[in-house]
Formats: C-alpha cells, sequence, structure tokens
C-alpha cells in the first residue's frame, strides 16, 4: 500500500471483508443467545442457568470483541495513531472484562453445584487460552 499526501490507502474489497466480519460475528453472538434462551432456558446469575452466561460471555469477549479490536488498525487507517489505540485498547479491556465474567460464571456454578473444575481438555485449554490473551494485552 502506498501513502498518498499523507492518508494510507484501503485495498478496495476491505469495507466488504470488514462488513462479512461483522454479519457473521453478530450472528455468532444472535446464534448463541438464542440457543441459550430457546434451548437452554435462559440465561441468570442465581440459578442453574448461571451456567449459560459462560458461552454467550466467550462468544462475545473472546470471539467478537476480540476480532473486532484486531481490526480496528485496519478499519480506521487515516485516522490519528491516538484515536485507534484508544479504540483498540478499550475493545480488548471490554473483551477481557466480559470473558472474565464468563470465567467467573462458570467457576462459580461448578462450586454451587459441587463439580469439579478443570476436568476436561476443553477447560484447560480454554484457562490456557484466557491466560495468554491477558499476558498479551499486560505486554502490550
Amino acid at each position: 500500500m502506498e501513502a498518498t499526501g499523507g492518508l494510507v490507502s484501503t485495498p478496495k474489497a476491505l469495507p466488504y471483508f470488514v462488513a462479512l466480519s461483522q454479519i457473521l460475528g453478530l450472528t455468532v453472538v444472535a446464534v448463541t443467545g438464542a440457543w441459550l434462551g430457546l434451548y437452554r432456558g435462559g440465561l441468570a446469575w442465581e440459578s442453574s442457568l448461571q451456567f449459560n452466561v459462560h458461552p454467550l460471555c466467550m462468544v462475545i469477549g473472546m470471539v467478537f470483541l476480540q476480532g473486532d479490536a484486531l481490526l480496528v488498525y485496519r478499519v480506521f487507517r487515516n485516522e490519528t495513531k491516538r484515536t485507534t489505540k484508544i479504540l483498540h485498547g478499550l475493545l480488548h479491556i471490554f473483551a477481557l472484562i466480559i470473558a472474565l465474567v464468563g470465567l467467573v460464571a462458570v467457576f462459580d456454578y461448578h462450586s454451587k453445584m459441587n463439580y469439579a473444575d478443570l476436568y476436561s481438555l476443553h477447560s484447560w485449554c480454554g484457562l490456557l487460552i484466557f491466560i495468554l490473551y491477558f499476558a498479551q494485552e499486560e505486554v502490550q
């Protein structure tokens, strides 16, 4: 990409790819919410439905918002570096907080139900991903 007049040129197909990514991301969030609402009984913190908070928070935080944070530098190429850094950081912070709520929900649910924690490959891989994500955030 060549800089012209202080502005960085944007690939012509980029807006279409970004729009597609947003449509797919929102669809995944909506389908997860519908699945939890229609087939798993909904969401609640102080009941057996607390577990359902976990998948929704993970999809919103670790998939949708984290993906959007990564796209910021491509989508807002002609904005000031400070503006894009702030937006990038805010999206990562929101992603981290929402994913943390999802982790707290699942560990708290397991504690209330007297279930063992970290008994599956899914839980170990998920915890490793969250730790690596958090460590990356601290380094940046």
